[in-house]
């Protein structure tokens, strides 16, 4: 299934790291592309490492209502995974043909999800053989095919086989997908999904079974709203094998400021869910919305525009007794499309940005480099050493330990990352 190399570094998908383009004006490697999947890798350990303690600011912590830096890691390697995604699809459908091509992608992409779920394990257990009943079994697989499957690495993997109709497709095609999954999500969310996931009586749970399972990073129907970014990866390696760094970076760049804006205004609808205090000034709204994708929009009228402004990301908003957690937040949990388009925008800004200090100005860092091209080993390297670190560092350690502990981490994995990188070890699927 995985196999080791020592002559070609990989991506995170588990793919070659920023291969030469096929078919493009672009010649060499492209540097920037490793510099920020090896950022996106970093930042992925700086995050998961800090995540569950309590002395660290909510920006380093992944939320469910608003757009932290932690929120921001993620997206943004499914965005880095777009880019190889469409480039090693397209040399390969050269190289062998759309069908071995296609069936390389299935079997890779299976791959990572097997390779996710022997680091993470299946998330839940049978206590006894009595357990193993055809009815504990089948609630067994629906609470992992509901939540408990859905970490990065199977997630990348379900999002290309999701997208395997479209990756080499024009651009047309592929930004009709975007808008199809951005519909189709909402679609489904107000019908059912944003009940599934939150754990709550819906038509669907009464047939998937698991009714009260939460899940998160979207579950099972989250894949279409990940789709977005990696489409937007896809978008970005046109830029890049039809005008090289030069020329795509002023469109990337004004492509993820508009993006971003997009993404903000649309959570701005957020405001519409805004509740009044009582006599005595207190707030008793209850946790989830009542209606939390169809609009209120009655409550527009008579309030000026800057009343209806949402708090701009990486600030959190009000309580939810204030503000009912509803789908047009830019919250994680639900991958809705303020979230996605927004985090796509910031993902795609970014790299504009790595293109010109990389690609035009020469600045790069070896640690980036490092964690960039053997990014599938970094990826299970560090949870390994992250579980054993976390067992002396409480949830509620002060400060200065969490950031001593998180040195230490960060230390250590990174040489071991760096120890295969000497010795020209690195992992593909």
């Amino acid at each position: 299934m995985s196999r080791i190399t020592q002559d070609r570094p990989t991506a995170a998908d588990g793919s070659e790291a920023a291969p030469r383009a096929p078919q493009s004006g672009f010649a060499g490697r492209i540097e920037s592309l490793d510099q920020f999947r090896g950022y996106t890798v970093f930042g992925m350990f700086l995050v998961n490492f800090l995540g569950g303690l309590a002395a660290v600011h909510a920006n380093f912590k992944h939320n469910n209502t608003f757009f932290s830096y932690a929120d921001s890691i993620m997206p943004s390697f499914m965005y880095v995974c777009g880019v190889s995604y469409r480039l090693t699809t397209l040399r390969r459908i050269e190289q062998v043909g759309t069908g071995a091509a296609y069936a390389h992608v299935i079997k890779r992409s299976l791959g990572l999800i097997l390779i996710s779920l022997a680091v993470f394990g299946f998330d839940g257990k049978f206590d006894s053989w009595s357990e193993m009943t055809s009815g504990g079994v089948f609630d067994f697989f629906a609470k992992l095919l509901k939540a408990n499957l859905w970490e990065t690495l199977a997630i990348i993997g379900a999002t290309q086989i999701l997208l395997l109709p479209v990756v080499a497709a024009g651009w047309r095609v592929r930004v009709g997908a975007i808008v199809a999954c951005l519909v189709g999500h909402a679609t489904i969310t107000y019908l059912f999904n944003w009940d599934f996931v939150n754990g709550r009586p819906n038509f669907v749970s009464n047939f998937w079974g698991v009714e009260k399972a939460r899940a998160w990073d979207g579950g099972f129907f989250g894949l279409l709203g990940w789709a977005v970014p990696m489409l937007l990866g896809t978008l970005t390696y046109d830029a890049l094998a039809r005008r090289g760094s030069r020329g795509a970076f002023p469109r990337l760049l004004a492509w993820g400021l508009l993006l971003m804006a997009v993404g903000y205004g649309i959570s701005c609808l957020t405001r519409l869910y805004d509740t009044a205090p009582d006599a005595e000034g207190k707030y008793s709204a209850p946790e989830y919305a009542d209606s939390p994708v169809w609009l209120p929009l009655e409550k527009m009228s008579g309030r000026p525009w800057s009343d209806l402004l949402a708090e701009p990301p990486f600030v959190e908003p009000p309580h939810w007794s204030q503000r009912p957690i509803n789908y047009w937040m830019m919250g994680k949990r639900m991958v809705g499309p303020s979230f996605t388009l927004f985090a796509g925008g910031f993902a795609m800004t970014l790299y504009g940005l790595f293109i010109v200090g990389v690609d035009l100005m020469g600045r790069r860092l070896d640690v980036f480099r490092i964690l960039g091209q053997n990014a599938l080993a970094a990826y299970v390297l560090h949870h390994l050493i992250e579980h054993g670190m976390l067992q002396i560092v409480p949830k509620d350690s002060p400060l200065w330990w969490v950031l001593t502990a998180l040195v230490i981490f960060m230390t250590v994995s990174i040489s071991f990352v760096a120890y295969l990188d000497r010795n020209k070890i690195h992992i593909k699927v």
